[in-house]
């Protein structure tokens, strides 16, 4: 009887540490990020709103001088978020579709890529304003 009740004590220790990793990862997901790209880019910023699994984005840049919008949704999944994007205010030779975005928290980093849905790929990453 007593191996069963450190069983348990155990099995929810371990449960609560889980769920409370996996809160505090999506904590840091949450706010005002800027884009890591080259100097054709300028005032590149992106929001990320968390609720409870879903995630809320906007992204604004400018790419040589001409401004770029998009917003979407997704989803959350510990230290990851998948969202796709509809283009708002497109840069012509990018195109006006959209795409998705798979983007993974590291330290103040998100970090991974997109692919457009005509079918373009290319790494993403954003810095924690």
């Amino acid at each position: 009887m007593k191996k069963l009740s450190y069983l348990i004590t155990a099995t929810l220790l371990i449960l609560c540490a889980c769920e409370n990793q996996s809160k505090n990862s999506t904590k840091g997901i949450g706010g005002i990020w800027s884009d890591v790209n080259s100097s054709d880019f300028n005032n590149c910023f992106a929001t990320f709103s968390i609720e409870g699994d879903s995630v809320f984005v906007t992204h604004y840049l400018e790419y040589k001088g001409r401004s770029f919008f998009e917003k979407g949704s997704g989803i959350v999944k510990g230290d990851s978020i998948i969202y796709h994007v509809d283009v708002i205010r497109p840069i012509p030779e990018w195109g006006s579709g959209g795409g998705t975005h798979y983007l993974k928290l590291k330290k103040k980093s998100l970090k991974g890529f997109y692919i457009t849905d005509s079918g373009y790929k290319g790494s993403l990453e954003f810095s924690k304003k």
